[in-house]
């Protein structure tokens, strides 16, 4: 019986007609793919060397998976890392405030999602204002003290010179680091503050020194802005 049907499978299989592809129709295939695969080194080259031909013209998942040319091209010459502050309503001041409970996929890392949150949408008021909801909003769950808005940071760290020695990664006290290594992105306004904590703000007294813009001149803080965009976050 067994014998039978591989008899009748082989049959089968000897009647079906075998597909012959035209050596014409064979010929163009092969110079298809040649020329994408010419293309694609083409454009891999151009952006590793710094053109922006191909983001202006090439479609973006052809641009995403040919952009592996530019990942390492110059190193970056300091680390971003993005810190919160919270305003404590007893104490009446900025505290920082450890965010990596509430952002469980890679809280340690600069992977995070309010490492990405900050990185990418720091300027961005609609985003701030809904990861400033969240913040509050979790911190206060935690019984960790109440606060009434937040204050979000950026610190350009420098790496060490070439050749010395590179200590490893030690998360440091906020206050720690000096006020040229900081930048405020973003920070609640006083009202708000003021009725998150239950307090009635002062007419007289609408703004404090933590709602005014930091104090160095625009064009530094225009340079700042150019290397947050410019630097890497390892």
């Amino acid at each position: 019986m067994t014998e039978e049907l591989e008899e009748k499978g082989r049959s089968k299989k000897s009647k079906r007609p075998k597909v012959v592809v035209a050596p014409e129709l064979a010929s163009r295939f092969r110079s298809f793919w040649i020329v994408i695969a010419g293309l694609y080194l083409a454009t891999v080259w151009l952006d590793g060397v710094g053109s922006t031909f191909p983001a202006k013209l090439t479609p973006r998942p052809w641009l995403y998976f040919s952009q592996i040319a530019a990942l390492f091209v110059t190193a970056a010459p300091k680390v971003i890392d993005y810190r919160a502050e919270g305003w404590s309503c007893s104490e009446r001041k900025w505290v920082e405030i450890d965010v990596r409970p509430w952002f469980h996929i890679d809280r340690d890392n600069k992977e995070n999602r309010f490492q990405r949150a900050l990185q990418f949408y720091r300027k961005n008021r609609t985003v701030m204002q809904a990861l400033e909801d969240f913040v509050v909003k979790s911190n206060n769950a935690s019984r960790n003290g109440s606060i009434g808005g937040v204050r979000f940071v950026s610190l350009r760290l420098s790496y060490p010179a070439a050749g010395e020695r590179i200590a490893p990664y030690e998360r440091l006290p906020l206050a720690t680091y000096s006020g040229e290594q900081r930048h405020d992105w973003y920070w609640t306004p006083k009202p708000r503050r003021d009725e998150r904590c239950g307090q009635h703000a002062d007419p007289k007294d609408t703004a404090d020194e933590s709602d005014r813009p930091p104090s160095s001149p625009a064009s530094k803080e225009k340079a700042k802005d150019k290397a947050d965009d410019r630097e890497s976050d390892p």
